[in-house]
């Protein structure tokens, strides 16, 4: 399970720098397009085109920000297996899949094992959170046991 986690924090890490350089050069590109917008003989929609780059831009800066956060958050995630209860950084063995404890990434495959990262602000993440192995949950009507935490 540990070598697993490893990897699935390696993948998410990849994930979010791929995610980190797309938006970087997203606004390389739009500030080049800024710079490069000439001033026509309408100056309003010259203001206008401007204005909407730069929200854009801002909108961009934005989501770079939260990737960033994101990245951080990967990157303090512990490898060592959680013994006890479900943490942040646990990798839960249920017998409906594993999930991840950490920046909610959504679906991420390993050698043909796919692995959801969940935060604990999602349901399912939130009431794993703190239990233990053996202990059975209930989401929507489905039983999750907890077979494994590493």
């Amino acid at each position: 399970m540990e070598e697993l986690k490893k990897q699935a924090i390696i993948k998410m890490k990849a994930i979010l720098s791929e995610k980190q350089s797309d938006l970087h050069q997203s606004l390389i590109d739009l500030k080049e397009s800024r710079e490069s917008d000439t001033k026509s003989s309408a100056g309003d929609k010259y203001e206008t085109g401007r204005e909407m780059i730069n929200q854009e831009m801002d909108a961009v800066q934005t989501r770079l920000d939260q990737v960033k956060l994101l990245l951080n958050e990967v990157d303090n995630l512990p490898v060592k297996g959680n013994l006890g209860a479900v943490s942040t950084g646990s990798l839960v063995k249920t017998n409906r899949g594993l999930y991840l404890i950490g920046p909610g990434l959504g679906k991420i495959t390993i050698d043909n094992e796919i692995i959801f990262a969940i935060s604990t602000a999602s349901p399912l993440g939130n009431i794993l959170f703190g239990k233990s192995e053996g202990e059975q949950i209930e989401l929507n009507g489905i039983i999750h046991s907890i077979l494994e935490i590493g």
